[in-house]
């Protein structure tokens, strides 16, 4: 069938689908349907929707779409009584035989996660009628028209370009200035198969979000098309200046124009107690000897494969061959361990890099932990973040790592030249010079002596 729509919006991206009804049709005897309108710039599949009613003051119906049914862009689909005049059947696209009410029956669009729900207004992408305020035989009123959804034709205005929302009282208003809809006579079907849009603004879809390396100034409806820089930074939560929304920049690899694929079987990856969501990392080796990605994958507790990209002639970014391989694990938490491998070196296996061969992880063992001391700050041994000791029983801010215990030290191959006091004078010992003296003083005398043999 043949049909036109006359709209002046522009569109510039893509955008999620966006439906509404842009006419409402409830004529005498069968004569009925409702049409719906895709505003945006891509095709709409309705197996996303439903099409509900509420009927006789408490009852849902659900009417699903045949399946596969969609609306192009910018196009209509009607939804008509099966029993309609031919001039509406001509222009429908799907047919039940009770659609649609009897006007005093509120009929709305949802997504399709609403199916076997009650009807619920709060859920619609758009809505005619309002079950809250449900009479048994009146139609609702909408533009200053008493029982409009009774005996009437109803158009949507060209400058309504959102459903409602599941507001019928506001897109109902109480005059035809604040209405969204035009009310027409029973059995005026001159509308039926095009819709006049225009949305009364020109709309610019695309990324309305500042911040996004894609943000477009001339935008004012967002597509949810954003994109955003990746943030590097200390993603090891071990770290003093750990950021949970940075990514480590230590896993970042360039595809080049060879590589090797590296196999990785369940029972190895769980034999080092990976976890769904870890990032195994293959490095090689650079020209400043630091170890360098090049190439990673995110384990899920499945059979893994990993693509170590080789160098390029003449530059220093990926393997060479025969270049042995290293294998860096990052935990969900951020933390990282390098890991010792044994791979394979059957044929048609190689344990060191050839460009386009195969590899295969024999089984790994956790060698010690990795820090990313490139991005990220770490606390010295024993202490935590702010040089507060780990380990301190005595609470003598003396790290016990640092503590000297005298009785559990040996002093037999220690001795001792000289003894003094805290004012510098010597100090003789009867006993012999192996011995510690300690004395205690009070104002320049001598009140507790102790000596350790």
């Amino acid at each position: 069938m043949l049909r036109f729509v006359l709209f002046s919006l522009i569109f510039s991206f893509t955008v999620q689908g966006q439906i509404l009804f842009s006419e409402y049709a409830e004529g005498s005897s069968y004569n009925k349907y409702i049409e719906i309108y895709n505003y945006s710039n891509e095709t709409i599949n309705l197996d996303d929707y439903i099409l509900k009613s509420f009927t006789n003051g408490s009852s849902t119906f659900e009417n699903l779409f045949p399946v596969g049914a969609f609306i192009e862009p910018g196009g209509l689909y009607v939804v008509a009584s099966s029993q309609a005049d031919e001039s509406i059947l001509s222009q429908a696209d799907y047919t039940f035989q009770y659609c649609c009410g009897n006007g005093d029956d509120a009929y709305a669009l949802m997504p399709i996660s609403s199916l076997e729900q009650d009807f619920n207004s709060d859920s619609a992408i758009d809505i005619i009628g309002y079950p809250n305020t449900w009479q048994e035989g009146l139609g609702w009123d909408a533009a200053g028209v008493e029982q409009a959804t009774k005996n009437h034709t109803m158009v949507r205005k060209s400058n309504i370009y959102y459903g409602n929302y599941g507001n019928w009282p506001m897109s109902a208003g109480t005059s035809p200035d604040d209405s969204e809809w035009l009310v027409l006579e029973q059995d005026d079907w001159s509308n039926l198969g095009f819709h006049e849009y225009d949305g009364g603004v020109e709309i610019v879809f695309g990324c309305t979000d500042s911040f996004a390396l894609n943000y477009n100034p001339l935008a004012n409806a967002d597509d949810g098309s954003c994109e955003y820089a990746e943030l590097f930074g200390c993603a090891d939560s071990t770290a003093c200046n750990y950021d949970p929304s940075a990514s480590s920049s230590i896993f970042s690899f360039s595809n080049t124009d060879s590589n090797m694929t590296i196999a990785i079987e369940v029972s190895v990856g769980l034999s080092i107690n990976l976890e769904i969501g870890d990032v195994f990392g293959v490095f090689y080796t650079n020209d400043l000897n630091e170890l360098t990605c090049a190439g990673s994958a995110v384990w899920n507790n499945e059979a893994l494969a990993i693509a170590a990209w080789g160098s390029e002639s003449g530059l220093d970014n990926g393997f060479v061959p025969s270049e042995e391989f290293t294998f860096i694990v990052k935990k969900i938490d951020g933390s990282m361990f390098l890991l010792d491998s044994s791979m394979n070196s059957m044929p048609p296996f190689s344990s060191t890099y050839e460009p386009n061969g195969f590899g295969q992880v024999l089984s790994f063992s956790i060698v010690s932990q990795y820090f990313d001391l490139e991005n990220c700050d770490y606390p010295e041994e024993y202490y935590d973040c702010f040089g507060n000791c780990l380990n301190d029983a005595d609470g003598d801010g003396i790290c016990d790592e640092f503590e000297l215990d005298l009785f559990e030290n040996s002093m037999s191959n220690n001795y001792i030249i000289n003894n003094i006091d805290l004012l510098g004078r010597d100090v003789s010992v009867d006993q012999n010079k192996n011995n510690i003296l300690i004395q205690l003083f009070n104002n320049g005398n001598v009140i507790k002596k102790v000596i350790i043999k």
